[in-house]
C-alpha cells in the first residue's frame, strides 16, 4: 500500500456507520450483509485493485463464517457490478481500461445532470439549504489523513444523495445510486493521485451547482453537474 492508502484501517466512525446502514437497506441480510459493507468499504478506500482475486476460503477464514454467507456477498458485489465470476478463476474484481472508465462517467454524467435539473425545478422548503450546507462541511473537511480523506469521500455521497431526494423521481434515484457507487470504486483505483487543488477545484464545483439548483436554474444546474462528474475520472488520473 502506498502512502495515501497508509491509514485505511483506522476507519471513521461515520463512514463505517455509513457502509453498514447502506448494506441494511440494500444487500443481505445478516453476517451477508456485514460481511457486503466491509468488502464494500474496502473497495471504496483501495485495498482491493482492478483484476484482484477473492478467494472464499480465505474470506471465509477472515470473517470466521461459513462458505454460505461469503457466496451471498459476493453475489450481491457482483450483481452491482464490483465482481465478475470467471472460470477456473473465481470471484474476481473488475478490471476496466481507462476508455470504458471514460465511457462509464459520460454516461453517469448525463444521469447526474439530469438529476440537478429535476432538483433545481423540484426542490422545496430550506432543501436547497440543506445541500449548500453538506457542500460547505464537505468544503471544511482536511485533505489529510486517511480517515479524513474517507470522510471526504462519504461526505461527497451525501452531496449527490441529497440532489437525488430533492430530484423527487425515487425509481431513477436507486438505479443512479447504484451507478454512483460503482463510480466511487473507479475512482480509488487513481486515489494516490489525488491533489489539494483537485479537492479545492471539485469543492468550488459543488458549491456552484448548490448555488444554481437554490437559484432555480435548471439549465446552469444541469451543465454545471455533467463537467463536475466527467471531471472526477480526470482529477484523479485514471484515464
Amino acid at each position: 500500500q502506498n502512502q495515501f492508502l497508509a491509514g485505511c484501517s483506522e476507519t471513521s466512525q461515520f463512514a463505517t456507520d455509513t457502509m453498514n446502514s447502506y448494506a441494511k437497506l440494500h444487500g443481505p441480510s445478516g453476517k451477508a450483509g456485514q460481511i457486503v459493507a466491509e468488502l464494500e468499504r474496502r473497495l471504496f478506500m483501495g485495498h482491493y485493485n482492478f483484476g484482484d482475486t477473492l478467494s472464499i476460503n480465505l474470506l471465509a477464514n477472515e470473517f470466521g463464517s461459513s462458505r454460505q454467507p461469503i457466496s451471498a456477498a459476493l453475489n450481491h458485489l457482483r450483481s452491482v457490478g464490483y465482481v465478475r465470476i470467471v472460470p477456473q478463476v473465481g470471484c474476481q474484481i473488475v478490471s476496466l481500461t481507462a476508455s470504458e472508465i471514460d465511457d462509464f462517467f459520460y454516461t453517469l454524467s448525463k444521469i447526474e445532470g439530469a438529476m440537478a435539473g429535476f432538483a433545481a425545478a423540484r426542490n422545496e422548503g430550506a432543501e436547497a439549504e440543506v445541500l449548500t450546507s453538506i457542500a460547505n462541511d464537505v468544503n471544511d473537511i482536511p485533505f489529510e489523513s486517511a480517515t479524513s480523506r474517507e470522510d471526504l469521500s462519504i461526505g461527497v455521497d451525501a452531496y449527490h444523495e441529497q440532489i437525488r431526494s430533492m430530484a423527487r423521481s425515487p425509481s431513477l434515484k436507486d438505479r443512479v445510486h447504484n451507478l454512483w457507487r460503482l463510480s466511487i470504486f473507479y475512482l480509488w483505483q487513481g486515489a494516490q493521485n489525488l491533489e489539494k487543488k483537485d479537492v479545492d477545484a471539485a469543492n468550488r464545483e459543488r458549491r456552484a451547482i448548490a448555488k444554481a439548483i437554490a437559484n432555480g436554474d435548471v439549465e446552469g444546474a444541469e451543465s454545471l453537474m455533467e463537467k463536475h462528474v466527467r471531471g472526477k475520472p480526470r482529477r484523479v488520473r485514471i484515464v
